[in-house]
């Protein structure tokens, strides 16, 4: 591929490039850039606008080991929801591709959870739970199994029992932990050393009462934890703090009044970045009650999707276009009159 030529992968191209033991590896080397660098997000974290019939996000991030920088770009609308990455050189701003970004970010979702799992669960962790049974959760039993090689069963909840059946029934079949399908959320989480939620619950359904001492529970979806889970922490963990005042779990809390954003700082014992760039611990004891909400930074989404961009590359993937100079530049384009005529 010529170095001014810019790829696009087209919807579903980028799925299945990446691998999750590489997924994780990966996310990892760019929490360390994190931790090296700190300011590798965009400022803000996630930029909103309003369409006339869709919900705009933008989420960027610079990776500056690799000199690459890229912009997660979503819209949600009721015809369905768009979601895209744009690669380009941090150090030119040369465009470098443009993919369809909906099946990296399910698996860098996935690996974070897991791999947040890896850095906190205690020694010796044998049984997850994780409640969620969608298109995300579908990544996760893959990405545990290749962070925790230890971990023996997973037991799934979720909203429908249906669901979970036919989620057990799709896994693969050579993981080397069994799944199970649990009965209720409860039953779930009971016995478990590690719960993962990823649902698109709007209402809190996992409280402290629920979970037993020395585990670690990831919340990576949005209102599915109760505030009383922090209290029930020895340790709080955090990708980006910023962000996680805002939305998802803690957003919830702040939003409904039961903490403050004070509050929830002052409980903070660590980000992912300082502790796996060795700045921080994460588990001190190994009864430690841990909790963590992983909101998804946009390194990870960048990370991915840079792997995604060179092994595309390799296999002659997706269609090029040509960044040089124009083959006639002295063609004219659309007159004045006719621009405006095209703006109405």
């Amino acid at each position: 591929m010529d170095n001014d030529e810019f790829l696009i992968l087209r919807s579903g191209e980028a799925t299945g490039l990446v691998t999750p033991a590489e997924a994780l590896d990966a996310i990892e080397d760019a929490w360390r850039d994190y931790a090296t660098h700190r300011q590798v997000l965009s400022n803000p974290p996630a930029l909103g606008l309003q369409g006339q019939d869709a919900r705009f996000k933008v989420k960027g991030a610079v990776l500056p080991g690799a000199g690459l920088a890229g912009f997660r770009m979503i819209a949600d609308a009721q015809a369905g929801a768009q979601d895209w990455f744009w690669l380009a050189d941090a150090t030119s701003g040369r465009p470098l591709a443009m993919m369809d970004e909906y099946g990296l970010h399910c698996l860098r979702t996935a690996a974070t959870g897991a791999l947040a799992a890896r850095m906190l669960a205690r020694p010796g962790a044998t049984r997850a739970a994780l409640i969620g049974a969608g298109r995300i959760a579908a990544h996760v039993p893959a990405c545990l199994a290749a962070a925790l090689p230890a971990l023996t069963d997973l037991h799934v909840a979720a909203r429908r029992a249906e669901a979970v059946e036919e989620f057990v029934a799709r896994a693969p079949k050579d993981l080397s932990l069994t799944l199970h399908a649990a009965p209720s959320i409860a039953e779930a989480v009971r016995d478990a050393d590690i719960v993962i939620t990823i649902t698109s619950a709007t209402e809190a359904f996992l409280d402290a009462s629920m979970v037993k001492p020395g585990a670690t529970v990831i919340g990576l979806g949005d209102v599915e934890l109760n505030a009383d889970l922090l209290g029930w922490a020895d340790r709080f963990v955090v990708d980006d703090l910023v962000f996680a005042l805002t939305i998802g779990n803690v957003g919830a809390w702040i939003g409904s009044k039961a903490l403050t954003a004070e509050a929830v700082t002052a409980r903070l014992d660590a980000d992912v970045g300082e502790i796996v760039g060795g700045m921080k611990p994460g588990r001190v004891k190994d009864d430690d009650k841990v909790l963590a909400i992983i909101q998804g930074m946009a390194i990870g989404d960048l990370a991915l999707a840079v792997l995604a961009w060179r092994k595309a590359r390799l296999r002659r993937l997706g269609i090029r276009v040509g960044l040089g100079a124009a083959p006639n530049p002295h063609l004219r384009g659309p007159t004045p009159r006719r621009n405006r005529a095209l703006l109405r």
